[in-house]
């Protein structure tokens, strides 16, 4: 019946559907050029798998993955939001068809409608993911391809690797059932727009309005009425909580509460809004009183220091808040809960924090850089939480924080190869930068770009010095042929031969002259030699630093 307003706008329309619904949606689904690459790392497509694990597991009629914003343009539906979900658990079925020779047909049909893809990713991406994705019988070998050194391609294998490392311990029945289980009961809130310009109104008004901290209210709610405090003490309560709310951003105040139970117990939360959970981990921590008036208002302090770079460690404060803010600068903060933890409790130890922090950065490095295997990452980071009081449980043999010697073996060989993505080798250089004595601490933020000192591309110049262009190759993404620049040192050194790159290097009215730079003053020639002896100091430099080898090995 029509409502005297009238009835829902034209253009825009929402359900709610199953994954299968989506996948077998009459038009087919596209990821347009201008959204970005396929983006997830191992722990999004891991977490992604654990929580469909964990409904299933405890037959949860439905698991809602949230909302996916499509477009309608030339009779495909464009993913205004939602490809990283879409994407990885189209692989996650290709998978499964691969491995179930039985089933393929059946699973096959929730990626390709006959001999057309469901999904279409980004032009540059389309014929990889067709090829290794879509075709059967190939998902195997995209776990097992070698890094392009092209982002989003990369991340393409390491997300099929994650996918084979989590599903690989299911046998055939389980992984029949779980994969129908996510078809049939994995579900999204689909928005479908008839143009661009709505479906852009719709993503950033789901994206930037309503309180992101709704969840914690209500925490707070039940933990100030709930606890048979006084009302003097739940006035008092209530005051702090405030104070404590306004020392940081509403999404960072969000991230602490969340993270308190798992700081307390060393058991993180399934599921941030499980107030029951939350509620029981406070209580076997030592009841809402300490909470509210000790454990919060000491964690949040450790956690202001880290954001702030004021951790207070005593003699080696300037070396501790050095290596917090390079930890800041990888893309996952697993370490940020082990170390609000040891500042909250053992701050006052300085000598102990001193190693605390050199074997955390170690480890958060070692993670970054895939030294240590994604599936046992995690529960060492929880054990290095439930540990920081003992030295034991953090070092020697199979401490949480202690590397084995096969990873000791691989982190040095991985420090050796040739760097073929962009962002590790940034974080690299402005890691090595920051370990050099003199060295400037620099952030992904600032104007320091990596310069190839022997280009990637070719001239004559260059190539009358290194005519092997496989070993050319090769040498250009080492850490020794590597250094940073402003961006507009980089953009006019470009393929220009090295006496005029020193040039740039040294005379840019302005430009900052780094640590790594200065290691370059009396190099007159580059050569072969000077690559692989520089690239052997750096190293050192780094393997020093994180204590992986003593100064006189």
């Amino acid at each position: 019946m029509t409502h005297a307003f009238g009835d829902t706008p034209l253009g825009l329309t929402s359900q709610i559907l199953n994954l299968a619904s989506v996948l077998t949606r009459k038009a087919a689904l596209k990821v347009p050029r201008y959204q970005r690459p396929y983006t997830w790392g191992e722990r999004e497509v891991r977490q992604l798998i654990q929580d469909l694990w964990r409904a299933y597991q405890r037959r949860a009629s439905f698991y809602f993955i949230g909302q996916i914003v499509l477009v309608k343009n030339a009779g495909k539906l464009e993913i205004s939001d939602g490809q990283q979900r879409l994407s990885t658990l189209t692989m996650i079925i290709a998978y499964v068809r691969d491995r179930l020779p039985g089933r393929a047909r059946h699973y096959q049909a929730l990626i390709m409608d006959g001999d057309q893809p469901r999904l279409f990713l980004r032009e540059e991406d389309t014929n990889f993911y067709r090829g290794y994705v879509q075709e059967p019988g190939q998902m195997s070998a995209l776990a097992q391809h070698a890094e392009i050194g092209i982002d989003s391609k990369d991340l393409l294998v390491g997300a099929a690797r994650t996918i084979e490392s989590e599903l690989a311990r299911l046998d055939d029945r389980e992984l029949d059932a779980f994969i129908s289980y996510v078809a049939r009961c994995c579900t999204l809130n689909v928005v479908d727009a008839d143009e661009r310009g709505c479906a852009q109104t719709v993503f950033n008004t789901l994206n930037k309005r309503g309180s992101p901290l709704s969840g914690a209210d209500i925490i707070k709610s039940d933990l100030l009425e709930n606890s048979k405090l006084s009302n003097a003490e739940a006035e008092a309560a209530a005051r702090k909580w405030e104070q404590i709310e306004d020392m940081f951003e509403r999404e960072n105040f969000a991230r602490l509460l969340y993270m308190m139970p798992f700081l307390l117990t060393g058991e993180p939360l399934l599921s941030p809004g499980d107030l029951a959970a939350f509620r029981s981990a406070v209580d076997r921590a030592g009841g809402v009183r300490a909470f509210l008036f000790d454990q919060l208002p000491r964690y949040a302090e450790a956690l202001r220091a880290i954001f702030t770079g004021s951790i207070d460690v005593g003699p080696y404060s300037a070396e501790v808040n050095r290596r917090v803010k390079m930890m800041k600068q990888v893309e996952e903060w697993d370490w940020a809960p082990a170390a609000i933890a040891f500042l909250a409790e053992h701050a006052s130890e300085h000598e102990r924090a001193r190693r605390f922090f050199q074997a955390l950065d170690r480890y958060a490095f070692a993670c970054e850089l895939s030294v240590i295997d994604n599936r046992v990452q995690e529960k060492r980071y929880e054990r290095a939480v439930k540990g920081v009081g003992d030295d034991k449980q953090l070092y020697g043999e199979k401490g949480a924080l202690e590397l084995s010697h096969a990873e000791h073996l691989k982190f040095i060989a991985t420090l050796n190869r040739s760097r073929k993505r962009d962002r590790q080798r940034r974080l690299l250089l402005l890691r090595v930068e920051a370990a050099m004595p003199g060295g400037s601490v620099l952030t992904m933020t600032d104007d320091a770009t990596v310069e190839h000192i022997m280009p990637r591309g070719n001239t004559n110049w260059w190539s009358e010095r290194f005519p092997d262009s496989a070993l050319r190759g090769e040498l250009c993404h080492l850490l020794g042929n590597l250094t940073l620049l402003t961006y507009e040192q980089n953009k006019v050194a470009d393929n220009k031969p090295y006496p005029e790159k020193k040039r740039i290097f040294f005379n840019w009215p302005g430009a900052p002259i780094h640590a790594l730079t200065k290691s370059l003053a009396n190099v007159d020639e580059w050569t072969l030699e000077a690559i692989e002896h520089r690239h052997e100091d750096l190293v050192r430099i780094l393997c020093e630093d994180w204590g992986l080898v003593r100064g006189d090995d």
